[in-house]
């Protein structure tokens, strides 16, 4: 360890200053962004804890969550709290166990402080009050709803019946951005006002919104009307939209998609019927059965005649009848009567039918087809359409139409292109936020590659300036020189360069050792390299040059007689 410490600070110590400004800046660099993406980690997610709540509900709250360590933080003016997302639910616990937000009625609590000697139509009163409250705070807990009102007006229970009332209920309701209530919360809001009030029912209840829309008018046969006709329009479109999707789905399979488009219309009868029906078929004595039988027989035999009663309806009734009398002059007479009653089974059917609601009065089906589908297959869906509908020559009020048409694609394309964008625009916000960890990876890669090379590089030796054909040469300290100029005997020239960079030749012995060292430039250094070249190759030369030098007369002399001559 020692070692590769001693190591890592002689390497140090022979980097260039340049080298060691770049290294400390690029460890002070990431040093810094690695601060800079902790903080940016340990930053907590926020989420919204309330909202449209009133200055004073807004400090409680927040103190309340300072005393038990909870971040927070208020925008919209104080209306709005929100706390790190992992702690919301402790947050919301903290404060419901203290009774916090305040925001609301009091309802009921209204009671703890009643004052002494309250009559009892102030008490009535406390009550109502009391109540409307409870139900605006209940109906205000629904999601779409922002806040509510509630309005009672109690009946009167009076043992007169001309002056006996019935209570009624106002509900007034502020939604949130983009909320509706639907039929079914609507009527659920109705049921919750009229199973809190006694004797309440729902056609004495009135639903408002904000903006004094009607949305439930119990008491107005217009209203009830109008929630039959919606409901009616409802059950026809879901029961279209059915139809047409199962439609579509088949069609999208055999002629593929974006080939094809179906539309469905349908009327439906929500009357809810019952029918009674009593049917008796003809007698046939030959095959009916006997289930009682009644024979009356009457004789009269050598008895006179009796004057018969009065011609009228008296005389001819059944249970007393009256009988002419015999001729005078005859003699005995014979009377035979025989009455017979004979009661048959009687064939009666008697049906009960109750047909439910939800017959079909009306459909129609019209599919559009793309002009490249052939007109082979254009017959075959149109079969199978009015296969499925049902279309029969007795049933008319089925309809099915399939034409050819271009289809134009430029709105596909477009939702095409469209969809692309959002995704180009998901991956570059993913970028974005990968960026950080992407520019932290690419920082420490290249210290390292850096730090690596600077490791793994061997020390410097002189570098050689120039060579010589003998395999000598003259060089710079920072790589390994080739060698040096020398004459056997002679100085060898060598040329480094300090730590400042200024650039100096030195003449060394045969021992190594440095004789005279002086400061020269880039030019003095190539003019003494190429004075040491031209020694080392061309000795005559040199010879002649020293001549010159020491008997300039001999050699003007020489060079006269060399003209003449």
């Amino acid at each position: 360890m020692q070692n590769a410490l001693n190591r890592l600070r002689e390497r140090w110590a022979t980097l260039p200053r340049t080298t060691r400004i770049a290294l400390i800046g690029g460890v002070l660099g990431l040093t810094m962004l690695f601060v800079a993406l902790g903080f940016w980690a340990s930053t907590p997610t926020y989420t919204t804890l309330y909202t449209g709540l009133s200055p004073a509900d807004s400090a409680a709250v927040v103190q309340a969550l300072r005393e038990k360590n909870i971040p927070a933080r208020t925008s919209g003016g104080g209306s709005v709290i929100e706390v790190p997302e992992a702690r919301a639910e402790e947050a919301r616990l903290e404060l419901a166990s203290k009774g916090l937000p305040k925001t609301g009625a009091p309802g009921y609590a209204r009671l703890e402080k009643t004052p002494f000697g309250m009559t009892q139509s102030m008490e009535q009163t406390t009550l109502r009050i009391a109540l409307e409250e409870e139900l605006a705070n209940t109906i205000r807990h629904l999601e779409p709803v922002e806040s509510a009102r509630v309005h009672i007006t109690p009946g009167n229970d009076s043992p007169f019946a001309d002056s006996r009332t019935e209570p009624t209920a106002s509900v007034v309701v502020a939604l949130k951005p983009n909320a509706t209530l639907t039929r079914e919360q609507v009527r659920g809001i109705v049921h919750l006002v009229c199973h809190s009030v006694e004797g309440l029912k729902p056609e004495q209840v009135t639903v408002v919104d904000a903006e004094a829309r009607p949305l439930w008018q119990g008491g107005d046969q217009y209203a009830v009307d109008n929630e039959l006709l919606r409901t009616r329009r409802e059950a026809e479109r879901a029961y279209a939209e059915e139809l047409r999707r199962q439609l579509q789905q088949h069609l999208d399979r055999v002629l593929g998609p974006n080939k094809s488009s179906v539309m469905v219309q349908v009327e439906l009868d929500l009357d809810k019927e019952e029918v009674q029906a009593q049917r008796v078929e003809p007698l046939d004595p030959n095959r009916a059965a006997v289930i009682s039988e009644t024979t009356a027989t009457e004789r009269l035999s050598g008895n006179p005649p009796v004057a018969g009663g009065a011609a009228g309806i008296a005389g001819n009734r059944a249970e007393n009848p009256m009988y002419p009398a015999a001729p005078l002059g005859g003699g005995g007479g014979e009377y035979n009567r025989e009455d017979r009653v004979r009661n048959y089974e009687i064939n009666k059917q008697v049906e009960h039918i109750i047909r439910a609601p939800g017959r079909i009065e009306r459909l129609s089906v019209a599919t559009l087809v793309d002009e490249s589908v052939p007109d082979e297959a254009l017959t075959a869906v149109r079969n199978w359409l009015e296969t499925t509908v049902g279309v029969a020559p007795n049933q008319p009020n089925r309809i099915v139409t399939v034409q050819r048409v271009k289809f134009d694609t430029s709105l596909a394309d477009q939702a095409a292109k469209e969809q692309q964008a959002r995704e180009a625009a998901q991956r570059q916000a993913l970028l974005w936020r990968l960026l950080p960890v992407i520019l932290l990876l690419i920082v420490a890669i290249f210290l390292a590659r850096v730090i690596g090379k600077q490791i793994r590089k061997p020390a410097p030796q002189p570098k050689a300036l120039a060579a010589l054909p003998g395999g000598g040469a003259i060089g710079v300290e920072g790589v390994a020189p080739a060698g040096a100029i020398t004459d056997g005997s002679e100085h060898a020239l060598n040329a480094v360069v300090d730590d400042e960079g200024v650039t100096l030749v030195e003449e060394v012995g045969p021992d190594g050792t440095v004789i005279v060292r002086r400061r020269r430039g880039p030019s003095v250094i190539e003019e003494e390299l190429a004075e040491r070249i031209r020694e080392r190759t061309q000795p005559e030369l040199l010879e002649i040059q020293r001549f010159a030098e020491n008997k300039p007369e001999h050699l003007a002399a020489l060079l006269r007689n060399w003209m003449k001559s």
